[in-house]
């Protein structure tokens, strides 16, 4: 008889795995793993929109750049707390993304990518040149520390904490949104979209409020970047963003509930791994998204699920 460790198993031992990792990882290593915390909750939205709803979108980095740079803006300008600020940046991106998904998902077809990734160039190059209110080139430096009631997130492992607290937070509701009713249809909508209508779902519905409910989760994950490095600038967010995070979603498994916090974790590391090589990085990511739909079409954690369930069916059987 084979042992499986259940979902709840799983995320005792990654809690446990995240509460412990800065007592041996060390300064540097911790922040690696604040970066990969911020990037696995991009990822967990954006499989919800590739992974279920079967949508592909290119502009999840615009919306992390809208989090920062409203994060930015409004506690440096303007005198915001960073709690507020966070609040109405998410918000703001989720009526962008509203604004921007409701006519194109209208439509079928491959318009939501292209329009995405249209946007996202938009307002990558807009951050970067609006230098009265983005500070354009140089960015928006002196973001303070991130606090709660008075409590100040100021330092690097008090913001990994901070961090990870937010990723599994938001892992853990992509968990009740996929055995959900929604989740459900989302699947359904993902599998065969016309078979999906024709048992009642609003499938125009359906694509909107999961489009706008990834940008949300990319605007969280940017405005905690922004806090998490006291500084903004668009060249962080860049075409380059957007092909690791699609990276991260094939090599942890496309529509797999583990997977894009497995493949945020690996590809993070692989990233900070380069040294010399940092400026290939679009060339190996590119080739680890190749291999990757090549060797492991189902992602690392697809290809183990599915192992372990073979397993399973031929001790069962013998």
């Amino acid at each position: 008889m084979s042992w499986r460790p259940t979902h709840t198993q799983s995320v005792l031992v990654l809690i446990a795995a995240v509460v412990a990792f800065p007592f041996f990882g060390g300064a540097s290593a911790t922040t690696v793993m604040a970066l990969g915390g911020l990037y696995a909750i991009v990822a967990i939205g954006l499989n919800l929109l590739v992974g279920y709803a079967g949508k592909i979108s290119f502009g999840h980095n615009a919306f992390m750049a809208l989090g920062a740079y409203a994060s930015g803006i409004l506690t440096v300008t303007y005198d915001w707390s960073p709690l507020a600020a966070m609040l109405a940046a998410t918000a703001g991106s989720g009526l962008v993304a509203f604004v921007i998904g409701a006519p194109i998902l209208r439509v079928r077809g491959h318009y939501l990518a292209m329009i995405t990734l249209a946007f996202a160039q938009i307002v990558i190059i807009v951050s970067t040149r609006w230098t009265e209110v983005t500070g354009g080139l140089t960015g928006i430096p002196g973001v303070p520390d991130f606090s709660i009631l008075g409590f100040a997130f100021d330092t690097k492992q008090k913001m990994y904490y901070l961090i990870w607290f937010v990723t599994i937070v938001l892992f853990l509701l992509s968990f009740r949104i996929v055995d959900s009713r929604f989740g459900r249809a989302l699947r359904a909508l993902g599998a065969h979209e016309a078979a999906a209508a024709s048992l009642g779902v609003d499938v125009v519905r359906c694509r909107i409020q999961i489009f706008v409910l990834s940008a949300v989760y990319a605007a969280l994950a940017g405005s905690l970047y922004a806090h998490f490095l006291n500084y903004v600038n668009g060249t962080f967010f860049d075409l380059s963003v957007m092909i690791q995070l699609m990276a991260i979603l094939v090599v942890g498994g496309i529509g797999t509930l583990w997977g894009p916090l497995v493949g945020a974790v690996l590809l993070v590391w692989v990233s900070h791994s380069l040294g010399s090589y940092a400026e290939y990085s679009q060339l190996i990511f590119g080739v680890l998204y190749g291999g990757a739909l090549l060797f492991l079409p189902r992602g690392a954690v697809g290809e183990i699920a599915a192992r372990l369930k073979g397993t399973g069916s031929r001790l069962r059987s013998g």
